[in-house]
């Protein structure tokens, strides 16, 4: 029994060694939907994504080969590689390849613009009148637009380019107006203007895989019986950006022009939302740095925001109405509410927590009395989420807390944030127990039907602002309403803060010391303090990925002290030392910031150098000339000593090896010739 059970457990242990390994093919920094230029470059990206979840579910273990369209096609006909993203579904490619079950995702074709000031009205095709449009021959979405196109008399200039040419650095430098592209591969920066149509694309097999595709279905099959949206939530991660207009149209730029001054109001003491501060007599809270990130981006500053503060929520909504503030910031997000009320409401601006004060006996009961402040989000949200509560109104966040103190009510729902800061600045608070509601609260703005414009603008805002801007912005105001200072943090926990810092300061610096040693150990030469032989692999790998893909020239220089072993052998292995120390010292000193120098061997010394021959060869005669010029004293003798060196330049195919061979076989050269010298 104990023999089967460890051959069992042997097999088990080798299973990762049999993992499938499957040839992906991988589209060289397509933007966010493979990011990465090589096997050395972190790999990103909604494909990557894709095919890391479907290898997880499958088994499989990715071999990546790297390359563009137009040569990884043809290497997932011919078998080359297994599987390759981003392949459209047509009759003829049916009769090719295999496609599984499940669209992977699906495309879709913009004109975009990079030039705000371009004037292009996606709806007004006169303003498209002369403006020129880049497309990209043999494309799918070529043929598509000039079938989009037949129909409305566009007076444009049509620029082709095949897929090799440079017509992204073209379209930076607006040598034109729109490019027709895919929104997988548009840059944040683009504004898409028109869409032209979409086609779905698929995960494609070779066809000579059939255990592929059948794997390839199974996998997907769970992934899509885990969660359905999965390509939906994909694509929402990677190219929300690409597809939302950043324009402003011609209805909205007139109402910016007719409001420079746009009125928000909102309620006093509304932290983290909004509040005005005396100290400082200005608006502060999310709701003002969200306005200003509109200004700042979408607006380009083309009006400015003022804050009306109010106490009463009725005159508020009154103002709203009468055109006195054109939105209101932030209220409970009732679409029924606001068409009740003849108001329109914008898109969630977030998501917020609400909570309940109680006293410590007692727990939240959903048919009890409950206190609330008379706020635009508490009668609300308790309508729709606890219909069965008694509510009473308190004018403010601290009555609603006395209320409970007193009796009066079984507890206070309102703004959390709130709550928590009044019970950390008042001891008589720390009575009650609070809590958050398992239901959450969506806000967003409301406006008045006349201002639909703002509204647009709005929207188009909250679709294009960062998750990271409102969260830093909430955390920012929480903090500060919460009360809980850095003052108050520090007086009850000095001691703990000490002590910790201290034993935290000490293991640190151990660990620098320690993790410094070790890197010198690894990666250092003791004796020259230059970088040793097992540190070039990385700075090589970058030289040559510079020079391949950007053309950027370098070379290598290597120095051999002529005659070393007769200086070792005459003077001893300490005055050896000298030398060497003296030529490592002169090597690095004389090369460049961004050049990398190393002890190459026992005698050798090696420059990786930012430039070509000519530059290359006139460091290395510099060094040269100093150390022949250089005198040391051994004892009562003044001892002299030269060097040779070897340079080679960078050329286009050229592997690590190679440019090796070549400064070698120069270096010898040089050794062969008399020595002292430097050949190139």
């Amino acid at each position: 029994m104990s023999k089967k059970l460890l051959l069992f457990c042997v097999f088990l242990s080798l299973l990762p060694l049999y993992a499938k390994t499957v040839k992906v093919g991988y589209y060289k920094d397509s933007g966010n939907f493979m990011s990465g230029f090589s096997p050395e470059d972190p790999r990103a990206g909604y494909a990557y994504e894709y095919i890391q979840t479907v290898a997880a579910y499958a088994g499989w273990k990715c071999e990546y080969v790297y390359g563009e369209w137009e040569n990884l096609y043809p290497a997932l006909l011919s078998g080359e590689i297994d599987v390759l993203s981003d392949v459209s579904r047509t009759p003829e490619r049916e009769k090719l390849l295999l496609y599984p079950d499940y669209v992977m995702g699906q495309e879709t074709y913009y004109l975009y613009s990079n030039n705000k000031d371009a004037n292009i009205s996606p709806s007004d095709f006169s303003t498209w009148r002369g403006k020129k449009i880049a497309l990209v021959k043999d494309f799918y979405q070529h043929n598509l637009f000039m079938e989009w196109q037949k129909d409305k008399n566009l007076d444009c200039e049509y620029i082709e380019f095949s897929g090799d040419e440079p017509y992204y650095n073209m379209f930076a430098n607006h040598e034109f107006d729109l490019l027709l592209e895919i929104d997988t591969v548009a840059e944040s920066n683009w504004n898409p203007i028109c869409r032209i149509g979409s086609s779905d694309f698929y995960l494609a097999v070779t066809k000579s895989r059939p255990d592929l595709l059948e794997e390839l279905n199974a996998a997907l099959a769970d992934v899509f019986a885990m969660n359905p949206y999965y390509n939906s939530n994909l694509w929402l991660k990677y190219f929300t950006d690409a597809t939302i207009s950043k324009s402003i149209t011609p209805l909205e730029e007139e109402w910016l022009l007719r409001h420079p001054k746009i009125n928000v109001g909102c309620m006093y003491d509304d932290l983290p939302f909004a509040n005005y501060n005396e100290e400082t007599e200005e608006a502060e809270g999310l709701v003002v740095e969200v306005f200003s990130h509109l200004s700042d981006t979408l607006l380009d500053k083309k009006s400015t925001f003022s804050y009306v503060f109010y106490h009463d929520t009725d005159l508020m909504f009154s103002d709203l109405q009468n055109g006195i503030i054109d939105v209101i910031a932030p209220i409970y997000r009732d679409l029924n509410y606001a068409e009740q009320a003849d108001l329109i409401i914008s898109e969630p601006l977030t998501t917020v927590t609400i909570g309940y004060a109680c006293k410590k006996d007692s727990v939240f009961n959903e048919n009890g009395n409950y206190a609330i402040p008379r706020r635009l989000r508490m009668p609300f949200y308790i309508d729709e989420h606890y219909p069965n509560l008694k509510t009473e109104a308190y004018p403010t966040y601290e009555a609603c807390l006395n209320a409970v103190l007193a009796g009066k009510n079984d507890g206070a729902i309102c703004n959390i944030y709130k709550m928590r800061g009044l019970v950390n600045k008042n001891k008589e608070y720390l009575k009650l127990q609070v809590s958050e509601l398992p239901k959450l609260c969506e806000v967003a703005f409301v406006f008045a039907r006349e201002n639909r414009e703002l509204f647009s603008l709005v929207n188009k805002m909250l679709s294009l602002l960062p998750s990271e801007t409102i969260r830093y912005a909430m955390d920012t105001y929480v903090v500060k309403e919460q009360g809980y200072t850095k003052k108050t943090f520090f007086k009850e926990y000095f001691l703990y803060i000490f002590l910790s810092a201290l034993t935290f300061v000490t293991i640190l610096v151990s660990l620098i010391f320690a993790l410094r040693r070790i890197r010198e150990d690894m990666y250092f030469d003791p004796l020259t303090h230059l970088r040793n032989r097992r540190s070039l692999n990385r700075f090589i790998a970058k030289f040559l990925h510079r020079a391949s893909e950007k053309g950027v020239p370098f070379s290598l220089i290597l120095f051999d002290l002529d005659d070393f072993k007769y200086l070792n052998d005459t003077y001893g292995h300490a005055f050896g030392d000298q030398v060497l120390a003296t030529t490592a010292s002169i090597v690095k000193s004389i090369s460049k910031r961004k050049d990398r120098a190393f002890r190459w061997g026992g005698e050798e010394f090696l420059i990786l150098f930012n430039g070509d021959t000519e530059a290359a060869q006139a460091v290395a005669e510099q060094v040269r000339k100093e150390i022949e010029d250089l005198a040391l004293k051994h004892e009562y003798e003044i001892v002299k000593f030269t060097v040779t060196a070897g340079v080679t330049t960078y050329k286009a195919g050229m592997t690590y090896m190679d440019l090796f061979r070549r400064v070698d076989e120069n270096l010898y050269k040089g050794k062969n010739n008399g020595k002292n010298q430097v050949i190139a």
